[in-house]
């Protein structure tokens, strides 16, 4: 059965947030000349353009951060999870200011700030160690890719995909259907499972999905894409992409949100925060979204190659 008062809830937020995101999502203003300006320097040829939806995608990774130190806290009291922020907020203004820290490298530092987490304040107790410094690591590492995955969507390869938009204030079409897409699979899947579903999908990690709802999930993004594909694609690319494309969403969409109430679950947490009202938290909202991002990166760097 759908709930009602959390309907309403979600619906007076998405009236005044979708105006605002489609704003900011298309904004060709560039933030990089200003930003090197106000530090003193001269901007360089291989500055990149940082617009104002990277950095809304940047904050809500960071919050991500924030809520999942907040679930390990709850599992390890005595801690220092703050470095997960020093470390993910250099890995993203180093990516937005056309500067990115080697891969290897980078994982490499956050293993020593994992390691050296673990050992100074695992003391309390010393045989979770391994448990805290794995949920830590991993948790940030997955942040990360979903972080700089979203940043890159303004950027080649995958706008190699796409022709430039000629729809006026939507110069970023494609990644307005995208996310569009994204989220009408979560919303599609909650309404025809509330509705119609009959089968569990998973009961031991959120016994509320069901089958039912999880194929409409998978449907609604693969029309939209399909669609929006022939008149948005690149013509050197294929009509079959759109499908493609469209199946990784609805796919990867639910596994994400799969993946996160299997967090909670484990936190033993209704919701990841209470950032967004009516829908929890920034994890709660956005965990398909950030699951997606990478996937879509993925297949943009093997289209182009």
């Amino acid at each position: 059965m759908i709930n009602t008062a959390n309907l309403k809830k979600r619906l007076i937020f998405v009236v005044f947030a979708v105006p605002l995101a489609l704003i900011i999502i298309n904004s060709q203003f560039s933030l990089s000349a200003p930003l090197v300006k106000l530090l003193g320097h001269t901007p360089g040829p291989d500055l990149a353009p940082i617009y104002p939806g990277q950095v809304l995608a940047f904050l809500l990774a960071m919050l991500g951060v924030y809520e999942y130190r907040n679930m390990l806290s709850i599992a390890f009291p005595v801690n220092a999870f703050w470095i997960g922020y020093v470390w993910i907020f250099t890995m993203g203004t180093a990516y937005l200011f056309n500067y990115p820290i080697p891969g290897t490298l980078s994982i490499y530092v956050l293993l020593m700030f994992v390691a050296f987490e673990a050992f100074f304040c695992g003391r309390v107790n010393p045989q979770a160690r391994w448990k805290r410094a794995c949920l830590f690591f991993s948790g940030i590492v997955f942040l990360n890719i979903a972080s700089i995955s979203m940043m890159s969507l303004y950027r080649d390869p995958f706008q190699q995909l796409f022709s430039p938009s000629t729809v006026p204030l939507m110069h970023q079409f494609a990644i307005v259907i995208v996310i569009t897409s994204v989220f009408m699979c979560d919303s599609v899947a909650y309404f025809v499972g509330s509705a119609w579903g009959k089968r569990r999908l998973s009961a031991s990690i959120s016994p509320n999905k069901t089958i039912e709802g999880s194929a409409a999930g998978l449907l609604a993004p693969v029309v939209i894409i399909s669609v929006c594909w022939i008149f948005i694609r690149n013509p050197q690319y294929p009509i079959i992409i759109g499908p493609v494309m469209g199946i990784l969403i609805g796919i990867t969409a639910q596994v994400g949100d799969l993946l996160v109430s299997l967090i909670k679950r484990y936190f033993k947490v209704k919701d990841a925060g209470n950032m967004i009202h009516g829908h929890g938290g920034i994890l709660d909202r956005f965990d398909s979204v950030f699951f997606t991002a990478p996937v879509l990166y993925l297949l943009a760097w093997v289209l182009t190659r």
